[in-house]
C-alpha cells in the first residue's frame, strides 16, 4: 500500500511539474504574440505613410 501512495505522490509532483512549465511557456509565447502584433502594427502603419 506504501509503495502505491509513493508512486502516486510521485506522479502528482511530476505532474504539477509538468503544469509549470507548460504555464511558463504560454506565458513566453503570450509575450511573444504581443511584441509580433505590435511589430506588425508598427510596420503597416509605416507602408501606409510612405
Amino acid at each position: 500500500m506504501s509503495d502505491a501512495i509513493v508512486q502516486v505522490s510521485q506522479a502528482s509532483a511530476e505532474g504539477g511539474s509538468a503544469a509549470t512549465q507548460v504555464l511558463s511557456s504560454a506565458q513566453e509565447l503570450s509575450r511573444s504574440a504581443g511584441n509580433l502584433r505590435r511589430e506588425v502594427t508598427e510596420f503597416v502603419a509605416r507602408v501606409r505613410a510612405a
